[in-house]
């Protein structure tokens, strides 16, 4: 019996077929995850959403040779990177001119992680000249009083807590706290010199886990871990919120320690829309100050104040970028 062989280019065909439907095949996964974001698979999610397209197009190139086939997989991975990555439309929304708005009717929040208490990184938010100002992993609290005294004078107020801190341009009056909520939250009804009262909640969740290793399980469960402790943190967050009347204005900001569009962040969607993604402009990750790559610091407003610009900012003494919301009452 003659025995066949295959030809080279037989075996180069099908070389070239594998790596596109591989492509094909992490497509459908990494979309199912970040489609439906379920907590157990917060080992993916926790990518920027742009990342996954360097493994996804290199695999679609390898199959050069079935071009029509791997053109067609690089256009679902293009398509992947408009329908969940949001860095597209924030640059291309900072290419348009900010609109001009009476300065009595905007308000300016300015959220920052101080780098482990860094006065000198909270200093820095003096030059945005805001109205409300939430801190993580605050200065002392001779500090934030001091740093509230510079950016308004008498009509400063404040509220410290062990991580988070508030200071606005007016008058302020903390909540008490249960002994979990003080490890990540500080909450405070704000009146603001020349506005209505609103509810102002600072926050810095759990820091998450940094591992990379997705073939190990144990990965996988750490990362899971992490964002159940985030959902029980929000949920404890929503508690206040739906204490508050419908008709307060409601700001939530801080370190989030954890991307946009997860599973918890859900759950303040009931009340609140993220600003940056109704009025991001420009690269708008804020961890690492260097090299930003994800964006942990949000600000989350309730529709009573529409927001008409927000931008991180590069800083000199953090580790994180400045999150600027300019907000409509």
């Amino acid at each position: 019996m003659r025995r066949t062989h295959a030809t080279p280019g037989a075996e180069q065909g099908r070389v070239s077929l594998f790596f596109p439907i591989l492509s094909l095949l992490l497509w459908i996964l990494v979309a199912t995850c970040y489609l439906l974001r379920p907590i157990s698979c917060a080992a993916v999610t926790v990518f920027p959403t742009w990342l996954w397209l360097v493994p996804g197009l290199f695999l679609a190139g390898l199959g050069w040779r079935r071009g029509r086939l791997a053109g067609a997989v690089g256009g679902l991975w293009l398509l992947f990177l408009l329908g969940f990555a949001e860095e597209p439309w924030s640059l291309l929304r900072g290419t348009i001119p900010a609109r001009h708005e009476s300065p009595t009717r905007v308000i300016r929040i300015v959220s920052l992680n101080c780098a482990g208490g860094s006065l000198e990184a909270a200093i820095e938010i003096k030059r945005y000249q805001p109205d409300i100002v939430l801190l993580q992993e605050s200065p002392s609290r001779d500090a934030v009083q001091q740093l509230a005294r510079e950016l308004f004078g008498e009509e400063g107020g404040w509220a410290h807590g062990p991580d988070a801190s508030i200071i606005a341009r007016g008058n302020l009056q903390p909540y008490p706290l249960s002994r979990d909520e003080k490890i990540f939250l500080t909450h405070a009804r704000v009146t603001l010199t020349d506005g209505k009262p609103m509810e102002v909640i600072s926050l810095r969740l759990s820091p998450p886990t940094v591992r990379a290793d997705l073939w190990s399980p144990d990965c996988w469960r750490q990362h899971a871990e992490v964002r159940r402790l985030h959902h029980e943190q929000i949920k404890a967050v929503m508690r206040r919120i739906e204490r508050i009347p419908l008709e307060t204005p409601v700001i939530v900001g801080g370190d989030f320690n954890m991307p946009p569009g997860e599973a918890p962040l859900r759950l303040l969607q009931k009340r609140l829309r993220d600003s940056f993604r109704l009025a991001g402009a420009g690269w708008g990750c804020t961890i690492t100050n260097e090299y930003p790559f994800h964006r942990i610091d949000q600000i989350w407003l309730s529709p009573h104040l529409r927001p008409i610009r927000v931008r991180a900012y590069r800083t000199q003494h953090s580790d994180h970028r400045l999150v600027v919301c300019d907000a409509l009452q």
